[in-house]
């Protein structure tokens, strides 16, 4: 991480002792919530992303992750703790490579088997029930953080149950997100949330009350948008 961007954020979370979304300037300390607000927002306002981007230019090739999370803070129908979530994840983004090979070989393989035991799992439910089941066994705590990770994952998944994660969820019964796989978007978040924290965390980005949630939000959005992309070739 660079050193002042490390220094700022380490300064101002020591200020905040909740994940809410703070006031009169200071950072955000991003949680689950985050997560689901920022990717919510994202498939809400997708109609009008998608003619946005920064020089007021209609995107016309495929957007990467920090395109598409810059188009999204040119709407005004987003709000603005959304977009300060988007903010500092724009700011951590690239640092997300460097924290994933913090972790150990041993824990992606334990990382890989724990998601192969939702591969088939459509719900959040059943999904939950799983990682539950993975934590209470107490087979992965000689793995750093992997614990943890788990119940931010749990976290990340009741966050984002009756929105993102719901094939019910409004937005998705419009054009162009009819055929949207939920459940793939669900895997997606949950790997990518539950490697970014073990990373983060091993990589030490921020006091050990927050890496957590820091390291599983940057790398769950990540994920998602990505995802999004993938899954609406051409639309953007």
């Amino acid at each position: 991480m660079k050193k002042g961007l490390a220094v700022m954020i380490l300064v101002a979370l020591a200020l905040v002792t909740s994940s809410c979304l703070p006031t009169n300037g200071d950072i955000i300390v991003l949680g689950a919530s985050d997560h689901a607000n920022v990717v919510g927002d994202v498939v809400s306002n997708g109609d009008r992303i998608q003619v946005t981007s920064l020089t007021g230019i209609t995107i016309l090739t495929t957007p990467t992750v920090e395109e598409l999370l810059n188009a999204a803070l040119e709407v005004e129908e987003i709000d603005s703790d959304t977009k300060d979530s988007i903010n500092i994840i724009l700011d951590l983004l690239p640092e997300v490579e460097d924290w994933l090979a913090e972790i150990p070989d041993e824990t992606w393989q334990a990382i890989d088997e724990i998601m192969g035991n939702v591969t088939e799992l459509e719900t959040v439910t059943d999904t939950i029930d799983v990682l539950q089941e993975a934590i209470e066994s107490d087979k992965y705590d000689d793995y750093d953080y992997l614990p943890e990770a788990l119940e931010f994952g749990i976290d990340l998944l009741q966050a984002g149950r009756y929105t993102i994660y719901n094939p019910a969820w409004s937005p998705y019964q419009a054009t162009p997100f009819l055929s949207f796989n939920t459940s793939q978007l669900m895997k997606e978040d949950l790997e990518g949330g539950i490697a970014g924290a073990v990373g983060g965390a091993l990589a030490d980005v921020a006091p050990a009350q927050y890496v957590i949630g820091i390291g599983g939000v940057v790398a769950a959005v990540e994920s998602s948008i990505a995802d999004i992309i993938s899954q609406l070739p051409g639309y953007w």
